[in-house]
Formats: C-alpha cells, sequence, structure tokens
C-alpha cells in the first residue's frame, strides 16, 4: 500500500557572494591581484588611462593573465562577466581561425592550445572573436571536461552556436569589431535552462552580431547556446587568453573593466533539482526516494526522522541508481515523521 505524505523540508544556508570579480586597472593588477602564465611582458598596465594593454601575436607562445575568482563558479551556479574593451590595432588573416579570446578557465585543466589540434583547452567558457575565417565570428565557447580523448576541438568536447548566427558580417549588420571603439560584452549562464548568452554593444546601444534572431530571447545583440545536457564544470578564474596557434595574426586590445557577478546560490533548487518529494508508505515503513544532484559538494543533503517532531536523528539511505552528476537515493523508517534537511555553509 502506498499513501502520499507531506514532507517536512528544513535547510540552512548562508548567502554567497555576489561580485567575484571587480577589476577596473587602477593599478597594475599583475603587482598583486592577477596571475600570468607565459610572457607577461604581452600584459602592459597603462596607468594614465587605467587600462591593460593585452597582445594577441599568434606567432608567439601561449600567455595569459587569470584572476582567482572569489568563489568556483559550477554548472548550478548562475553567473555573468561583462568586460569593456577597445581593439586599438588588428591585422588577422582573413582565411584562418586565429582569433582573440577571452573568459572563464579552470587554473588547472585549461591548457595551452586551444586552436592547434590536438587542443588541450578543456573546461573553459569564453567569448571568442574570430576576425578571419572568410567572415567575422563573434561567439560564446564552452569546452566540456576532460573527457580522456587526447583532443578538446571534437564534437563531443567543444560546444559553441552553429550555423550562421554568430556571424557579424552580414548584410545590414556591423561588418569586422570597429577599431579604437568602446565595446561592451558580456556572457551569462542561467543554470536553470543552461543557456549561455553573450552579448555586444557599442556606445550608442546594442549591436547586431545576431541578426537572424536564431535565440530564445529573439534580439539580435545577442546570440545564445544551451547545452543539451548538464556538463559538469569548475571555473575558478577569468583570463585573458593568448592561445598558441602557429599561424599570422596579431591584435592589441585595451582591457577598460572586468566584473564578474553571481547571485546567492539556491540550495534547495541544486540539491533537489527534481524538485521536494513527496514520502509514501510502503510496507508500513514511511519512505522517499529523491534525486540529489551531486556537481556541488558544499550542498549536504540528507534524511532525517523524528518520533514526536522534538527529536530527530540522520537516517542512512540507499542508492537506487546514480548518473552524471546525480543519483537516486531512498530512506525508510518505521518512526512518524521524515524530513529533508538541505545544509549549505
Amino acid at each position: 500500500m502506498k499513501l502520499s505524505l507531506p514532507l517536512l523540508l528544513a535547510f540552512t544556508a548562508l548567502a554567497g557572494a555576489d561580485t567575484l570579480l571587480d577589476e577596473t586597472f587602477k593599478s597594475d593588477p599583475v603587482a598583486s591581484r592577477a596571475l600570468t602564465s607565459g610572457d607577461v611582458s604581452r600584459f602592459v598596465h597603462d596607468a594614465s588611462t587605467q587600462t591593460l594593454r593585452a597582445e594577441y601575436d599568434l606567432l608567439k607562445p601561449h600567455a595569459r593573465i587569470y584572476w582567482p575568482l572569489n568563489k568556483t563558479l559550477r554548472e548550478t551556479d548562475d553567473f555573468t562577466a561583462t568586460v569593456e574593451f577597445s581593439i586599438a590595432s588588428i591585422h588577422f588573416d582573413a582565411f584562418n581561425f586565429c582569433q582573440i579570446s577571452f573568459g572563464f578557465i579552470n587554473i588547472s585543466n585549461t591548457g595551452s592550445r586551444r586552436t592547434m589540434a590536438p587542443g588541450n583547452a578543456w573546461e573553459c567558457l569564453t567569448v571568442d572573436y574570430f576576425p578571419g575565417a572568410s567572415y567575422p565570428t563573434y561567439t560564446p565557447t564552452f569546452i566540456t571536461r576532460d573527457n580522456g580523448s587526447g583532443n578538446a576541438l571534437t564534437s563531443g568536447s567543444l560546444k559553441f552556436p552553429g550555423g550562421s548566427t554568430s556571424l557579424i558580417n552580414d548584410f545590414g549588420e556591423i561588418g569586422a569589431l570597429p577599431v579604437n571603439t568602446k565595446l561592451t560584452t558580456s556572457l551569462s549562464y542561467e543554470a536553470a535552462s543552461r543557456t549561455i548568452t553573450l552579448s555586444l554593444a557599442g556606445e550608442n546601444g546594442g549591436l547586431p552580431i545576431n541578426v537572424f534572431g536564431a535565440n530564445k530571447d529573439k534580439d539580435p545583440s545577442t546570440i545564445q547556446l544551451t547545452l543539451e545536457e548538464p556538463y559538469p564544470f569548475c571555473l575558478d578564474a577569468f583570463a585573458l587568453l593568448a592561445w598558441e596557434h602557429n599561424q599570422p595574426g596579431n591584435a592589441l586590445l585595451k582591457i577598460h573593466s572586468i566584473n564578474v557577478q553571481s547571485p546567492e546560490t539556491d540550495p534547495i533548487r541544486t540539491a533537489l533539482p527534481n524538485g521536494i518529494p513527496s514520502p509514501v508508505i510502503e510496507d508500513g515503513l514511511l519512505s522517499m526516494t529523491y534525486l540529489n544532484n551531486l556537481t556541488n559538494p558544499e550542498i549536504i543533503t540528507f534524511a532525517e526522522s523524528s518520533p514526536d517532531l522534538k527529536t530527530w536523528r540522520k537516517i542512512p539511505h540507499t542508492v537506487i541508481s546514480s548518473g552524471p552528476g546525480h543519483e537516486v537515493r531512498k530512506v525508510q523508517t518505521n518512526e512518524s515523521f521524515l524530513r529533508l534537511k538541505v545544509s549549505y555553509p
């Protein structure tokens, strides 16, 4: 016999940080706030304009500057990075896939090769501007965690909007990105829908980088990419990336500011992605089955039972099945009351 019963739910949580990075270049970031790999001379702080000059020379070895975030971002978090930049000069061959790139990385897993096969740029979410490749392209790019294949540049690992939605030189659009013009771009991730949204604006408002409107939001100044499954990731830094790429192409960027925001984590939504379950009476025992998310180890979910709503004890669970980033748990008790507790430090 099964009889549905209400569930008591308790949780403890503290508010997470909102601002994970706020870089305005009032001083040299390399001196105290940012880390580098490769040739540090390619990133020069300009005190007079409070900007950082980033040299993208693709015949030179890999270099990057990166800022560790105040909190590691996971696929269960919502977050947005906003970057103000301008292109001081650019000289790229019209027929190669060299790019200007910046965005979120995993400090340990994101390697130096992005556009050279086999790429090893695992676990990153970046803004990529391809000035050449016949048609200038401005796009968000997601590369999954290392899947053991030895090559990040495969369809199973590399995710970006397909077709013409990221081209920016079609009739009626802006063409290649303007030089010596201050641009503002934002890169957002919405965990509930797994949607990545990239937008671009000039000094007078949004720029039409996606005139076809092949987005859910139908906004020509945004490009969206929805991940087909909840790929696990840990993004712990924001970086300007000069990938290793043995083809001619160089550019000089001025970065005016970088800001990364993440709203408070909802521990209930993260721990119970399928919602709050209902207990049932099964063979005389109070029973409950629930889907538990395992992607954020800081969020702990467990069941407690009580005979009188005064004294509670933690009860063990049985794992019925598991999948990528989650497991199905079942608990049973002969006591009268059952509750789930979600703890988020």
